[in-house]
């Protein structure tokens, strides 16, 4: 039986992508999701946490210096 080529669960793309921020990845899990997520699928993941991560920091800092 073929395996799904892809997967259309977003919460595999956030890990994916979260992962690969810490750098705490193995080599097989990214193989597996290179193969199983489309590339706008990180693409799309990768914004969105980048975008979150900067808030955070935006926040942090407001939230310090005030």
């Amino acid at each position: 039986m073929a395996e799904e080529k892809t997967s259309l669960n977003p919460l595999r793309a956030v890990g994916a992508v979260l992962s690969a921020f810490g750098g705490i990845r193995r080599g097989k899990d990214s193989r597996d999701d290179l193969a199983k997520l489309k590339p706008i699928q990180i693409i799309l993941a990768a914004l969105l946490c980048a975008a979150l991560f900067i808030g955070g920091l935006l926040t942090l800092v407001r939230s310090i210096t005030s």
